[in-house]
């Protein structure tokens, strides 16, 4: 018999739950949040979190643009939210490790957090089951074809910079055309058309983290994915809408709420 403690992947939207148990008594009752807190201090559960909640709660919507469209150069990145950077370094002190899964450049975006180990699987065998998982969900290819759009009506993209790295060697950036796109759309629109282009691309990268994060949970073969969004609001296309998630279970990833994984560690 198995007595190790479950491995429990929590979804962004319970991060807050955790760090402020009375801010969300509508999604767990605040004694309960304060159980569950208490519970991950003590070891009865391995808790974890994705890299892509950070690159979710710590870059506001134009610094998530903002980074899209230097990723893969050597120009400056933006910086997170010191606020949301605090509310992970509070969960790095309760014992919450971070799961890797890559955005585009492999970049971590905070250095508060732990990366969980690879104790149940080698890390190349990690990164086969990211891999695996994201492909038949390429949720980032509707903002390609968006940014390619805009680029047709814009400057070109200039080349990437070449760096030598040896007497007969170098490296090249790869500026993505169209996330540099994107950032010039919102930076040259009105406030009006700014709130066309979050209505259009913030929901894609939502869901485009939505991947990532299950990605992570189900390369690393943690137990429990809790999340407090119950998939009831949203659209049948979305990976985490409640009736996409038999598919889910058929996958290995099994979903609860933060009332019933405090209810199964009870």
């Amino acid at each position: 018999m198995n007595n190790s403690p479950p491995r429990i992947t929590f979804d962004t939207n319970v991060l807050d739950i955790l760090h402020t148990p009375d801010r969300e008594p509508e999604h767990m009752d605040p004694t309960d949040a304060r159980a569950l807190r208490k519970a991950i201090v003590d070891g009865r559960l391995l808790a974890r979190v994705s890299e892509a909640s950070v690159f979710v709660e710590c870059l506001s919507f134009e610094d998530k643009l903002a980074y899209l469209a230097v990723v893969l150069t050597n120009n400056p990145r933006p910086s997170p939210d010191p606020k949301r950077v605090a509310v992970f370094s509070d969960l790095a002190s309760i014992g919450i490790k971070m799961l890797h899964a890559p955005i585009v450049g492999a970049e971590k975006f905070i250095d508060v957090m732990e990366w969980a180990p690879d104790d149940l699987l080698p890390a190349n065998e990690r990164n086969e089951r990211f891999g695996a998982f994201c492909r038949p969900y390429p949720r980032h290819q509707p903002l390609v074809t968006y940014g390619n759009n805009l680029l047709l009506g814009q400057p070109p993209v200039p080349a990437g910079k070449v760096t030598r790295t040896g007497p007969n060697s170098h490296s090249r950036e790869l500026p993505q055309g169209w996330a540099i796109a994107l950032k010039r759309a919102w930076d040259n629109a009105a406030a009006s058309d700014r709130k066309q282009v979050r209505k259009v691309v913030g929901p894609i990268i939502g869901e485009w983290c939505d991947v990532l994060i299950l990605g992570s949970h189900l390369a690393y073969g943690n137990d429990v994915f809790c999340t407090a969004d119950r998939g009831e609001s949203a659209g049948s296309n979305s990976l985490l809408f409640h009736g996409n998630r038999v598919n889910l279970a058929s996958q290995g990833i099994i979903i609860k709420s933060p009332t019933e994984v405090l209810a199964m560690i009870s």
